[in-house]
């Protein structure tokens, strides 16, 4: 009788670690996302989305105008041509910074071209430049290899009035929470209109986090070729919370962003200004 019971015992043991491994391969990118180790790469998961957090910053408006703006680059003796998307960021002490990708505009090795000459932002579909860079804040970085996205990024340094209708501000969480609604606003508008046409904005849902990567669930099935460099807005703060790298190309289709804390401390940081080129 002991034995059978033993048995038994065993057997519901057995059940239940099986259960456990399950759920843990189930979800184990949200297990890792929990671990408060630095320098550890969040991957998509497609487990079940996180419920929707308790949000305790301030409510804000999302903008209504274009908040992502298409990115052009000028290589040495050529033309300037679209090479990506990007957006104007105001920092805490009041200055205003661009953001784009360094993907955008690498060589084979994942550096900046050092044939760069010049960037620009237009509004989407559009040609009339809004603004031009020619100067880096702060030293370039490099195209992300895994999904270490905080290591894509080059900021640029403004030296020209902008308006501020274009210029985001950050969120100062550093980045949104797991269950988060978001919207990206896509850096190439709506297609409609060659003169920037409308907004284009897709909303998502924030499965993982962590220092390198944030991974947001997208609503609606889209093609995100081209949208890297477009900035990502809290739906509660109505500010940045990350920057599109890299996107996944099946259903759903999830979109891998660089956290706007990581952006803002790249920036904070930056000590030399090199120029384009050099």
């Amino acid at each position: 009788m002991n034995t059978k019971r033993l048995v038994r015992a065993l057997i519901v043991l057995l059940a239940l670690l099986i259960a456990g491994l399950l759920w843990l391969a189930y979800n184990l990118q949200t297990v890792i996302l929990l671990l408060p180790i630095a320098g550890i790469a969040v991957e998509p998961t497609r487990g079940p989305i996180p419920p929707p957090p308790a949000i305790t910053a301030p409510r804000g408006e999302l903008p209504t105008g274009h908040a992502g703006l298409s990115e052009w680059a000028q290589d040495a003796g050529g033309a300037m041509h679209p090479v990506g998307c990007g957006f104007l960021l105001r920092l805490d002490g009041g200055e205003v910074i661009g953001v784009a990708t360094a993907h955008s505009t690498a060589d084979v090795n994942g550096d900046t071209r050092q044939s760069l000459e010049r960037i620009a932002f237009h509004l989407p579909q559009g040609s009339d430049t809004l603004i031009e860079f020619d100067t880096f804040y702060g030293p370039p970085g490099q195209t992300f290899t895994g999904y270490r996205f905080s290591q894509d990024y080059k900021l640029l340094k403004v030296t020209q009035p902008i308006t501020g209708s274009f210029v985001l501000t950050p969120d100062p969480r550093g980045m949104p929470q797991p269950g988060e609604r978001v919207m990206l606003f896509s850096g190439l508008g709506d297609g409609v209109s060659a003169s920037g046409g409308n907004p284009r904005t897709l909303a998502g849902t924030v499965t993982t986090i962590g220092p390198d990567a944030i991974w947001v669930r997208m609503d609606e099935a889209f093609d995100p070729a081209g949208m890297s460099g477009s900035p990502l807005l809290s739906q509660h703060t109505g500010q940045v919370v990350g920057m599109a790298v890299s996107a996944t190309y099946d259903t759903p289709v999830m979109i891998g962003f660089h956290p706007i804390g990581s952006i803002v401390e790249k920036a904070n940081t930056a000590r030399e200004f090199p120029k384009m080129g050099k």
